[in-house]
């Protein structure tokens, strides 16, 4: 309050002045000029009178931008001064310095650029790149889906399990919350599965497979879509049971679409040269295990606009 009041007198006086020096320049008079009151140094510091009154418009200016830095939505890496970073008083040996830390919005920014840069085929497909949930068709059927993918959008755990017939708006409703959780800076991972087991395939021999696992393994949100669309195999059984039972283990956030429900999951993900269905039991287990399943019945949409 007392800091606003001073910067509010501050700002009346400049403009008093201003205004005098004008009438002053034209009587071909020396402008004016006054010493600005001094703003007061909010924080504690390890430092001397001294060396604080040396460094005084320095700190203040320091806390100024800590102040916008607590008020920022993670806009600044495009318009600030700091471009992400926080700038903090240093006090060691009670010498006065300056610091700099990367702020939340911009680690996460920096996590998005990675993940993008690990993976080509794993994306919100280009139709439904800027769909909302305006853009979706709400219906009785659908009601529960679209409440909990709102959920969706700000959950820290938890996840979801879509699953139903083909056409009724799974994978648009999975897009639209990675659309807005990208919206709101938060890291999200988007894929089809075929497109995330190809773009594992696609690291061997490269290097990077350890990298590009552990991105999946650990993204604060992954959306796997179509899952039951992948030619089984039994590493495709390895990686999916990896991947859903580290996310499982850490309760990190998961939405999974489908157009198998439990059992028919199970039966698809059986090991197709031994018949085995324990990989299937096993991932099926992790995903009722940490996913809200939510069957979608409808028309397909698709093919009612054929017919």
């Amino acid at each position: 309050m007392l800091q606003h009041a001073m910067v509010d007198a501050e700002r009346m006086m400049e403009g008093l002045l201003d205004k005098l020096n004008t009438k002053r320049g034209l009587n071909n008079l020396k402008p004016l000029s006054v010493t600005k009151s001094l703003r007061p140094v909010r924080g504690t510091y390890n430092l001397t009178a001294e060396e604080i009154e040396r460094h005084r418009e320095e700190i203040v200016r320091i806390e100024a931008e800590r102040d916008k830095c607590a008020a920022c939505s993670g806009v600044c890496h495009k318009t600030g001064s700091s471009r992400g970073m926080i700038p903090s008083v240093t006090d060691e040996g009670g010498r006065f310095g300056v610091c700099y830390s990367v702020c939340e919005h911009e680690q996460r920014r920096h996590e998005q650029v990675r993940i993008e840069r690990l993976f080509q085929a794993a994306k919100v497909p280009y139709r439904y790149k800027d769909t909302t949930f305006a853009d979706y068709r709400k219906t009785a059927a659908n009601r529960a889906a679209v409440k909990a993918a709102r959920w969706m959008v700000t959950a820290e755990n938890g996840g979801l399990f879509l699953h139903g017939v083909r056409g009724a708006g799974k994978t648009m409703l999975a897009a639209i919350i990675a659309n807005e959780r990208a919206k709101a800076g938060k890291s999200v991972l988007f894929s089809s599965v075929p497109d995330l087991l190809a773009d594992i395939k696609a690291t061997f021999g490269k290097g990077s497979t350890e990298e590009v696992t552990r991105a999946i393994r650990t993204v604060p949100m992954l959306i796997l879509d179509d899952l039951g669309a992948e030619k089984m195999s039994s590493w495709v059984g390895e990686e999916l049971f990896g991947i859903v039972n580290h996310r499982y283990n850490e309760c990190l956030p998961t939405l999974i679409t489908s157009n198998y429900g439990g059992k028919e999951l199970v039966e698809h993900l059986k090991d197709p040269q031994t018949g085995d269905s324990v990989a299937g039991e096993r991932i099926v287990s992790r995903i009722y295990g940490m996913c809200e399943p939510i069957r979608m019945d409808t028309v397909d949409w698709r093919m009612k606009e054929v017919g």
